[in-house]
C-alpha cells in the first residue's frame, strides 16, 4: 500500500516538483505515490485525483503510436522496468488521455526505484510533452506513405504482404513491389541509416532514384549498381543504406536478388517447414562507387515463403541480454507459417516483441512476403 513506501515521500516531491518534466512514481504494484507539478500541467490531471490509483487502472489510458493499450499490459514501460529491474533501453513515445478526455503525446523513459539495500521498491516514470513535434511527424508521414504502393500487386500464383512500423511516426525504412511485365515484379526493400524525419527525407529521394532507373527493372544488379553509384557520389559519412532488390517470377517462382549488405532473405519450404538464409552479396549503398554486385536466384515451390525484412526486427535483445539474430527469426517464421495465411506478419512482429526487453522495438522495423500460392 501506498502508506507503507518505503522511502521519504515528501523529500522526493519536493525534488521532483523542481523538475520541468512531468514525472511520477509508483510502488512495485504500479501503484501511483507521487505525482509532480509538471505532471498535473501536461495532463491536467491532479495529484489529489492520481495518487492512490494504479497503472492498470487505466487512468492515464496510455496507448502506443499503433494504437494498443499500455497500462493495463506488461507493454507498459514502468511495468517492464520494475519487472526486470532495469531502466527503459531508449525514449517511447505514447499517448496519454489528458482529464478533459483529449489525448497528448509525451515520450516516456522509465527506471525502477531502489531502496538503501538496492532492492527494487517501485519505479519512476517521466515524460515531456511531445505535441508539436508529433503533429510535424504526422504530417511527414503523410508525404512519405505516398511513396509505398497503394496496393500491392499480385496474381494466381504469387502473394505479397508488407507490415511498416516505424520507430517513431515516421521512419527510415522503405519498401516497393511493382509489376515489370506479366508474372514478373519488381521486389526493393531499403533501410536507410537512422530514423525519424531526417530518414525518411532520404526514403523519398530513394523512390525518385528507383523511377530514374526503371529502365534496369528486370536486373537486380543493374539496379543495385546504378543506385550504389549515385548515392556514392553525396554519401559523406558511412553507408546511406543496406538495400536488396529482386525480381519475383510468378510463372516459375523464381525470386533473383542482389543484396546491398542488407538482412539476408529467409525462405520458408512448405514441404519440409525449415527455413533457410539466402546469401549476401557486397557492401551497403554510397560507400565505394565501383562496387561489384551480383546476384542469386532461389526457386520457390507452391506454399514456399520469401521473407525479407529491416534489421530492425532482427537486433533485439530478449530478456535473457541475447540478440535474436536470423536464426531465431527463422524459428518464428517456422512456428508461425503454417497457422493460418491470414495475419502471419503481425504474428512473427508480436512474437519478436514478446521476447525483446522494451515495450517496442529500438528501430524502424519492415517486413515484406512473398507467397507462392498452392
Amino acid at each position: 500500500m501506498a502508506d507503507e513506501f518505503p522511502l521519504d515521500r515528501k523529500t522526493l516531491l519536493e525534488v521532483m516538483n523542481r523538475l520541468n518534466i512531468g514525472a511520477y512514481i509508483t510502488d512495485t504494484s504500479r501503484r501511483i505515490i507521487i505525482w509532480n507539478r509538471k505532471a498535473e500541467e501536461i495532463t491536467g490531471h491532479k495529484a489529489r485525483d492520481i495518487v492512490g490509483t494504479a497503472c492498470w487502472d487505466n487512468v492515464l489510458k496510455h496507448v502506443d503510436k499503433d494504437g494498443h493499450q499500455l497500462c493495463t499490459t506488461r507493454l507498459c514501460p514502468l511495468h517492464r522496468c520494475i519487472n526486470l529491474g532495469e531502466e527503459t533501453a531508449d525514449v517511447t513515445l505514447v499517448f496519454a488521455q489528458k482529464a478533459d478526455g483529449r489525448r497528448v503525446a509525451v515520450s516516456v523513459s522509465a527506471a525502477p526505484l531502489r531502496d538503501a539495500s538496492g532492492e527494487v521498491v517501485g519505479g519512476i516514470e517521466t515524460f515531456r510533452d511531445e505535441t508539436r513535434r508529433v503533429i510535424d511527424m504526422e504530417f511527414a508521414g503523410k508525404i512519405q506513405r505516398h511513396l509505398f504502393p497503394r496496393r500491392l500487386p499480385g496474381g494466381e500464383t504469387v502473394e505479397f504482404d508488407v507490415r511498416y512500423f516505424p520507430h517513431d511516426v515516421i521512419g527510415g525504412d522503405f519498401y516497393d513491389v511493382f509489376e515489370i511485365e506479366p508474372h514478373r515484379f519488381g521486389v526493393m526493400v531499403a533501410d536507410v541509416r537512422g530514423h525519424g524525419v531526417s530518414a525518411a527525407l532520404y526514403t523519398m529521394w530513394l523512390k525518385s532514384l528507383e523511377a530514374d532507373f526503371a529502365e534496369r527493372a528486370g536486373d537486380p544488379p543493374a539496379m543495385i549498381s546504378a543506385l550504389n553509384r549515385t548515392l556514392s557520389r553525396f554519401v559523406l559519412d558511412e553507408s546511406f543504406a543496406t538495400g536488396l532488390y529482386g525480381v519475383f517470377d510468378a510463372s516459375t517462382g523464381g525470386f533473383t536478388y542482389c543484396n546491398a549488405g542488407h538482412p539476408p532473405p529467409l525462405v520458408y519450404a512448405a514441404e519440409t517447414g525449415r527455413v533457410r538464409e539466402l546469401e549476401s552479396h557486397g557492401l551497403p549503398l554510397g560507400i565505394i562507387s565501383d562496387e561489384t554486385y551480383v546476384s542469386s536466384t532461389v526457386e520457390t515451390a507452391p506454399g514456399d515463403l520469401i521473407f525479407l525484412y529491416t534489421d530492425g526486427l532482427a537486433d533485439v535483445t530478449d530478456t535473457d541480454g541475447n540478440m535474436l539474430n536470423a536464426t531465431r527469426l527463422g524459428e518464428i517464421i517456422s512456428r508461425e507459417v503454417p497457422r493460418a495465411r491470414e495475419g502471419l506478419l503481425d504474428r512473427v512482429y508480436q512474437a519478436v516483441l514478446d521476447l525483446s526487453r522494451d515495450v517496442a522495438l529500438a528501430d524502424d522495423c519492415m517486413m515484406l512476403s512473398a507467397r507462392r500460392i498452392d
